[in-house]
């Protein structure tokens, strides 16, 4: 029988950029081992040359397994796709990033997906927010310092100055990093540029499955958070980053969704996406992020309805 490509595989292939010849990375853990041969068959379909790689050993892995980084080194093109993955991996999972971009390669990574999800709405046609994302750089960039406020109640003031704005609504080019599906503008505030109150009402990743039990307050000086409040997620937080150790509390990023197709639902990859959501992670942000905090952890904490300000003026999010 003739072999159908899955609708997620070719959206990959495409989001990827593949090009003929070149040799591409596919590393899975262990519950998507099917949906890592799929992509690699799709990867060959298209002409490239995969190699599919186990994401597997004692976990919570400090490092990237040798041979992942081995086929990293002279790859051109990665893929990294993980059901169950571990908050403390944040560091060994960007190992695999900084091989690649190192080399002017390409990553696509995806945390969180199931079957279920891959066969179903990431299958689908994805809505195309270049435009958006290039008009938002457009009014962002340069600036010194962002006030973020939303729904729920947060007020945060990031220093920015001198850090790049990036987007993974962009095409994919030599030495970028990006999520599938894309969808959001991101900044990494300098590491002591933070202050004020966040307020997380929709998803904390590695806390309670799905939305949270009751809105995530985290409190922020000089970059540092100093007070995490709420209920059974919150708590779950305080202890992630109790356990994770040196740098995981300070500011990370602040990504700005754009994706008016996707709709919050309590799944961090897809939510800090979403249109009219905002999101301030904690922890690592070296390498692709423009950053230079190092961490065990990288947790989004993502909120509704966000207003921002560049320099004192209002920047409409569209």
């Amino acid at each position: 029988m003739e072999y159908e490509t899955p609708g997620w595989c070719r959206n990959l292939v495409e989001a990827g950029r593949l090009r003929e010849g070149e040799e591409v990375l596919v590393v899975v853990d262990e519950p998507l081992i099917e949906q890592g041969s799929q992509l690699a068959t799709a990867v060959k379909e298209a002409g490239g040359r995969p190699h599919l790689e186990l994401w597997a050993g004692d976990r919570p892995l400090v490092h990237a397994p040798p041979s992942v980084l081995d086929v990293a080194a002279r790859a051109t093109l990665a893929y990294s796709l993980a059901q169950a993955p571990h908050p403390d991996e944040a560091a060994a999972r960007f190992e695999i990033l900084a091989t690649m971009t190192a080399n002017a390669g390409r990553q696509i990574y995806m945390g969180f997906v199931t079957p279920e999800l891959l066969e179903g709405e990431l299958s689908q046609p994805v809505a195309n927010v270049e435009e958006s994302a290039r008009r938002l750089l457009a009014e962002l960039e340069g600036s010194k310092e962002i006030r973020i406020r939303g729904r729920a109640g947060t007020d945060l003031t990031l220093r920015v100055e001198g850090r790049p704005w990036k987007s993974d609504a962009l095409p994919l080019e030599a030495g970028d990093g990006a999520n599938y599906p894309g969808g959001e503008v991101f900044v990494a505030p300098l590491k002591d540029g933070a202050d004020g109150v966040l307020v997380a009402d929709l998803t904390v990743p590695y806390t309670v499955e799905g939305l949270v039990d009751e809105p995530v307050t985290l409190r922020f000086e000089q970059g540092r958070v100093i007070e995490i409040s709420g209920g059974k997620a919150a708590q779950m937080l305080r202890e992630l980053v109790a356990d994770a150790g040196e740098g995981a509390d300070v500011i990370a990023e602040l990504g700005i969704g754009l994706n008016p197709a996707v709709k919050p639902r309590g799944h961090v990859m897809l939510d800090e996406k979403a249109a009219h959501t905002a999101h301030v992670a904690i922890g690592k942000n070296t390498g692709a992020y423009g950053g230079d905090n190092d961490a065990a952890i990288h947790v989004d904490c993502i909120f509704s309805e966000p207003t921002l300000a560049a320099d004192g003026r209002v920047v409409p999010l569209r």
